[in-house]
């Protein structure tokens, strides 16, 4: 009976011990989750802090080189060539400024008139044929132009292969979502649209921005040979081999105006899509980053610079935070 007894009290205190190891295997996994909750909560904090610090530096950069050389920028700027990069006890930063204004902006498909938007033919075509150079189907193509026209306008009638709210708030579209009547504040909002998905994101993460009005210029001084199919879709008649020429061999301190591009590339006549080409900018993206051990953080915002020779944010995304 003794023995049986010794017997009983060390199974208790097994169990005792057992149940303390796992209430102590609870409690330590619950502080390394609140602490890994701080740490992250307090890289937020900072990332934040340091993005804005970053932009108000992009801010004043733009401000003083724009103030005397607003007439045309170059691929060789210093606004492009002189990035942001630091080191701090949270972390390293980078920052870079982007030129936006050597891109399609997806907005002019559209054309505004009596706060009504219209389809822009002229522009409309300028899409066909970029699309078409990078080898997309022309129903494809038919079914974006469409869908990103019903996602602009106010009306609730579909074009030919456009879409309206009854789609995207319907029992296939998870989650919700409306057409917005308005332009596309970001390029990524089009990830919305079927025929985006069909075609693919890198073709629109190329080629195309969201700008916000409806103008469609081209600084032909920022860009880059990747982009040859976008300067021969300016033109009919212009191909890929002769748009990668012309962007080769644009001088590194960029073209003033287009009589200099007339006269340097003669035989192109590239002064038939004049209203295309701009040889400055107005609008950048600042890309910033903070990297610390295993956490990333990004932030896009985007910069005008006005009439009144003053850059201000007018939006800003943020990723990882």
């Amino acid at each position: 009976m003794h023995y049986k007894t010794k017997g009983v009290v060390l199974i208790s205190v097994l169990l005792t011990v057992l149940l303390l190891s796992s209430i102590a295997v609870v409690i330590g996994n619950n502080y390394f989750v609140s602490f890994k909750r701080a740490q992250y909560l307090e890289f937020q904090t900072v990332s934040l802090n340091i993005f804005s610090s970053i932009e108000s530096l992009a801010l004043k950069k733009i401000d003083n080189e724009l103030r005397f050389n607003s007439k045309f920028h170059a691929k060789n700027n210093a606004l492009f060539t002189n990035d942001f990069i630091f080191k701090t006890q949270k972390g390293l930063v980078s920052g870079k400024i982007i030129d936006s204004s050597n891109c399609f902006n997806i907005n002019a498909l559209v054309s505004r008139n009596n706060n009504t938007y219209k389809p822009n033919k002229e522009n409309i075509a300028i899409f066909e044929r970029l699309l078409s150079l990078s080898e997309i189907e022309n129903n494809l193509i038919a079914e974006a132009i469409d869908q990103i026209i019903d996602w602009i306008d106010a009306d609730d009638n579909p074009r030919t292969f456009g879409l309206e709210d009854y789609y995207y708030s319907g029992p296939l579209n998870n989650p919700k979502e409306y057409t917005s009547a308005r332009i596309f504040y970001n390029i990524q909002e089009i990830k919305s649209l079927p025929a985006i998905r069909d075609i693919g994101w890198q073709v629109f993460e190329k080629y195309f921005c969201a700008l916000p009005h409806n103008d469609l210029s081209i600084n032909i001084n920022t860009i880059t040979e990747n982009k040859s199919l976008l300067l021969s879709s300016l033109f009919e008649n212009l191909p890929y081999s002769d748009a990668e020429y012309v962007i080769d061999n644009i001088p590194e301190d960029g073209i003033k105006n287009l009589n200099e591009l007339s006269n340097l590339f003669p035989s192109y006549k590239l002064e038939k899509s004049q209203n295309y080409l701009n040889f400055s900018s107005s609008h950048f993206e600042l890309v910033t980053s903070l990297s610390y051990e295993s956490y990333y953080s990004e932030s896009k915002s985007k910069i005008y610079y006005g009439a009144n020779n003053n850059s201000y944010i007018i939006s800003r995304i943020y990723n990882g935070i």
